[in-house]
């Protein structure tokens, strides 16, 4: 007997703040408020109360309350994913821009190195075609210097 009294009390509770609407009203500063009773003397805003799950009664009236004035949700998701791809896409052309600075970068110092090893050193060898070690002539000394020389004109004027 008492368990039922308890459910039923609890039924009629549960009844009554399910009836019970929530208020919006504006005060004097601006400050939206949001509270179970009406303010005293001021006019309020009764909200409609949010539909249930599986409740059907408009639907036409649910989609357009769910629909944004502006863009779709599926439009926005394209937007967000095209400005992805291009982030990405921008990333991915910075970083191949950056190893090919970095790469000529090394190549300039290889190239600046090769050249004041030429220039300084007197014995300078190099392999033939036998795999033997040969030692170049003053003049074939020269043209490669020549050549160094020009090579970091071309890739690395003002590196």
């Amino acid at each position: 007997m008492r368990s039922r009294d308890l459910f039923f009390a609890l039924l009629v509770v549960a009844t009554a703040a399910s009836g019970a609407g929530i208020y919006k009203w504006v005060d004097e500063k601006g400050v939206t408020h949001f509270s179970e009773l009406p303010p005293p003397g001021q006019p309020a805003q009764k909200p409609q109360k949010a539909r249930a799950v599986g409740d059907e009664t408009d639907p036409a009236a649910a989609a357009e309350s769910t629909q944004p004035a502006g863009k779709s949700w599926q439009q926005k998701e394209t937007e967000f994913r095209q400005r992805q791809i291009d982030r990405d896409a921008a990333a991915r052309r910075e970083a191949e821009q950056e190893a090919a600075t970095k790469r000529l970068q090394r190549d300039c110092m290889q190239l600046r190195r090769r050249l004041e090893a030429l220039q300084t050193w007197k014995g300078v060898e190099k392999v033939d075609e036998q795999g033997k070690r040969v030692v170049l002539s003053e003049k074939e000394r020269t043209d490669m210097i020549q050549a160094h020389k020009q090579l970091i004109d071309q890739k690395c004027a003002g590196r």
